[in-house]
């Protein structure tokens, strides 16, 4: 992605934008011309439409290590002395055991996503690393158990349920994994999908200097074996839905996998997990309005008997995502710091 000067006025995203996007958000490599005939526009304007959403950070589609290659993971909470927040944070963003960064208000100033290849080495990072940063005040960690959903299945919802059908038609037919991948291809994949999660195959094999069959075959193995998910995100500010709050529940153990799973249904839910700490689920939610911060609040703890949500926090603004640096507004940037695996 070549971004454009961020100083030019950027138009609101249009219906036809939003119906783009979440085509994408179903299947992030679909060929322009298998989505045309279903949002209704040549393929040729959406390629247009495409580059001027990717050049703007207004939408972007990125690789990254799929949960078959990725080892433990925790919620990071950090208190920060007055004046050290951004501090703090800018120093975080840099490293690659810190996807995704959020300046939050509430009863943390920052939350981070981090990860490790083991229990042992997530320790290590989230310990040492407070150490050597000045500012840190208080940190809680909320270890990730269960997965209910993330944010790769979150919609838009632009699209009618035909329409979205349509589009899922367009996915390609899981293929058996054909052996195994070279760590050193992989890594290479890894990188060329996470700049941009639409490069051709031809384009990829070309910047390798190996055969498109064989880019093409790797892609298909890492894709089945869930080493490689590619996701299209879309700038929260710009989607109709600007409003990101995070939601600390106490479940009681015996209906958590029942509540979880309700979460999910939640059209705002854009992650949902089970964690091992204070709070044992933790949502991640995208509104439309700060007032719907509340509303829903009260829908949770009203519509599923024994949930209390014991806190919650709203974003302030998105520092990194994913492993990719956002700007402002929360517009994707070209750097991005690959996801430690």
């Amino acid at each position: 992605m070549n971004k454009v000067d961020r100083s030019t006025q950027l138009a609101s995203l249009d219906e036809t934008d939003k119906r783009l996007i979440q085509a994408l958000q179903i299947n992030p490599r679909a060929r322009w011309a298998s989505l045309a005939p279903i949002i209704g526009v040549d393929s040729v304007t959406l390629a247009r439409r495409w580059e001027r959403l990717s050049d703007h950070g207004l939408a972007w589609v990125a690789g990254h290590p799929g949960p078959g290659t990725r080892g433990p993971s925790a919620i990071l909470e950090i208190e920060a002395e007055p004046g050290a927040t951004l501090e703090i944070a800018h120093s975080l963003a840099a490293d690659r055991e810190a996807f995704t960064i959020d300046h939050t208000a509430g009863g943390r100033d920052l939350l981070a996503i981090v990860g490790a290849s083991d229990l042992d080495s997530l320790s290590e990072y989230i310990m040492g690393r407070m150490r050597r940063l000045s500012g840190v005040r208080a940190t809680r960690t909320l270890l990730l158990s269960s997965p209910f959903t993330d944010a790769g299945q979150w919609r838009l919802r632009s699209l009618s349920t035909d329409e979205t059908s349509a589009v899922e038609r367009t996915l390609d037919v899981p293929t058996a994994a054909r052996g195994e991948v070279d760590p050193q291809l992989e890594n290479a994949l890894l990188h060329a999908l996470g700049q941009d999660g639409r490069a051709t195959v031809t384009n990829i094999a070309r910047e390798l200097g190996v055969g498109q069959r064989r880019v093409r075959e790797a892609l298909t193995t890492l894709s089945t074996q869930g080493r490689l998910v590619v996701r299209t995100e879309v700038a929260r500010a710009h989607s109709g839905w600007p409003v990101h709050a995070w939601y600390f529940l106490r479940v009681p153990a015996g209906v958590a996998e029942r509540v979880g799973s309700a979460m999910t249904r939640l059209g705002e839910v854009r992650m949902a997990a089970s964690t091992i700490g204070p709070y044992n689920l933790v949502l991640s939610v995208w509104m439309r309005a700060l007032a719907d911060v509340q509303r829903l609040e009260v829908a949770i703890e009203e519509g599923v008997p024994g949930v209390s949500i014991a806190d919650r926090s709203v974003v302030l603004q998105s520092l990194k995502k994913e492993g990719r640096y956002l700007g402002t507004g929360g517009l994707a940037t070209d750097t991005m710091i690959p996801m430690l695996i």
